[in-house]
């Protein structure tokens, strides 16, 4: 994952494993020059690992990045015990042949599936979960051989939100070959206008007491949190599992207590702070990829570890009376970037610290901004290596319908129309690779026209922002679909106030999760 230009050691999976001890790299702490200087030319020297994985991933998992216990999983990111898994992201457990698809659980043949949970042979879901044979949904569940259709529960054989025979379901659902990528195109048209009409509850929640946010699980006093399952007295967390409890600004996290600014860290971690891809530590700061350790401070890639400063070994006096110190020398002296930030005790690295270009980074997919502005705002910007593939054939010369592809298809280098599109880093080509060829032929889905990248960036416009408002119930108001008669207001406009994802200008009418109940089940 990392750049050629990068600066930083770059090992192979055995190498890293088989590495000497880290305190090698250890060096004194200079009280005459800053703390996070210091540190920066320590993490420089400490050899990095090519791909964030704990080497306990199966065969087949060479193109993809934080992949655990996983199975042939190609071009894809974020995965946890999944096989056969293409072009997806965040493919959190227990999937089987899924392609196309993002933030997806315990789902088996699936495609362009976003934020679903147990799906079989279905595609294009969006906030659906336990629907079988099933395509164009959005917010259903417990459905079984349903089309084009919003806010279903526990229905079969529904076309359009309308109630059909299985007999007449069946007959009806000829009328679209769905092996065609041109039926394929208009009916994807006609799903992205079907929010408009659904009624959108605040927040996909699920036994939650005093929490704010969105896809929150089994949490209490948990706010302005994102994807988030058994977190309590927390805040400001995205992508945190497995008992999370009184911690702050959390991202990619696993079991904690008291933690503090920490990213890309696994379960166990507890009294731990500014910290990077860190697993089971305790009471230490400013660490990065460091495991199964505790009173560590300004550490890199140290293992089984402790009173350890810049990777140099100290007894536990020495180490007591030294951090102290370097807290105090950090707020004296504090480490000031080229844009003049100021960085005391208390701030996570500075981004000139990466090892990642802002547009290498998540941070250019949640808030997208120009070159000119990465730049000005002094963060790094790394053009996209310039491509130059000879294609074989055009997208718009493929066949319409996959039943009539052949196989010399996985030979051809298409072309993608995006000619290398920055906002969605095209690829300018991309190829079809064997196994998931054989699975558009068994889901009889057509080939795609676009490269990957492309197709992941078209996905995401489903995504709602980590952001939130305030706003009130639309129920009851000019344009509401509801008479509001069975609900727990009556008549008039509900006055009930939420945080919600959903910003005030969008189309999505928004209810309160008490309307929305009313109307949905």
């Amino acid at each position: 994952m990392y750049s050629p230009e990068s600066e930083y050691k770059v090992f192979c999976t055995s190498c890293y494993n088989d590495r000497e001890d880290c305190t090698i790299y250890g060096i004194d702490f200079n009280f005459s020059k800053n703390f996070l200087e210091q540190f920066s030319n320590l993490f420089k020297k400490v050899p990095r690992l090519l791909l964030a994985h704990k080497n306990n991933n199966a065969e087949g998992c060479d193109y993809a990045n934080y992949a655990y216990r996983s199975r042939n999983a190609y071009l894809s990111f974020n995965i946890v015990r999944s096989e056969n898994i293409y072009y997806s992201k965040y493919v959190l457990e227990g999937n089987k042949i899924c392609l196309d698809s993002y933030n997806i659980k315990h789902s088996e043949r699936g495609y362009e599936l976003f934020f679903v949970s147990r799906i079989y042979n279905s595609r294009f879901l969006v906030r659906s979960s336990r629907c079988i044979d099933s395509a164009f949904l959005f917010d259903c569940s417990e459905c079984n051989n349903c089309f084009m259709s919003y806010n279903l529960r526990n229905k079969s054989y529904v076309l359009r939100n309308k109630q059909l025979t299985r007999e007449k379901y069946l007959e009806k659902i000829k009328e679209f070959p769905l092996d065609s990528y041109i039926v394929q195109e208009k009916l994807k048209k006609e799903f992205s206008k079907l929010p408009e009409s659904a009624l959108c509850r605040p927040a996909m929640v699920r036994s939650i007491e005093n929490c704010t946010g969105d896809f929150i699980g089994h949490s209490k006093n948990t706010h302005y949190s994102f994807s988030v399952v058994d977190a309590e007295d927390s805040k400001y967390i995205v992508f945190g599992t497995n008992t999370i409890r009184d911690s702050y600004d959390l991202l990619f996290i696993g079991r904690g207590e008291l933690c503090y600014e920490l990213a890309n860290s696994g379960a166990g971690n507890n009294n731990s702070m500014f910290s990077l891809d860190i697993g089971t530590v305790y009471d230490s700061a400013y660490c990065i990829s460091c495991l199964d350790s505790k009173k560590l401070f300004g550490c890199v890639g140290l293992k089984n570890k402790q009173y350890c400063i810049l990777n140099k070994q100290y007894t536990k006096e020495e180490y007591k009376k030294l951090v102290p110190k370097i807290v105090e020398q950090m707020n004296e002296m504090p480490y000031i970037d080229k844009e003049g930030r100021v960085y005391k005790y208390g701030e996570f690295f500075p981004p000139e610290f990466s090892p990642f270009a802002y547009n290498e980074s998540l941070a250019y997919e949640e808030f997208p901004i120009s070159k000119e502005r990465v730049e000005k705002e002094g963060y790094l910007w790394r053009d996209e290596e310039e491509k130059h593939y000879d294609a074989t054939i055009q997208s718009q010369e493929l066949p319409d319908s996959i039943n009539d592809v052949k196989e010399n298809i996985l030979e051809e280098i298409i072309a993608c129309p995006n000619k290398g599109k920055i906002e969605t880093k095209c690829t300018f080509a991309y190829r079809i690779v064997p196994d998931e060829l054989r699975f558009y032929q068994l889901m009889k889905i057509p080939l795609p026209r676009y490269c990957p990248n492309c197709r992941y960036y078209e996905r995401r416009k489903w995504k709602n922002p980590w952001k939130l408002w305030h706003r009130k119930c639309m129920c009851g108001s000019p344009g509401s679909p509801s008479t509001t008669t069975n609900h727990f207001h009556g008549e008039g406009r509900c006055k009930v106030e939420f945080e919600t994802s959903y910003a005030p200008k969008r189309p999505e009418i928004v209810y309160c999760e008490k309307c929305y109940q009313s109307e949905v089940y």
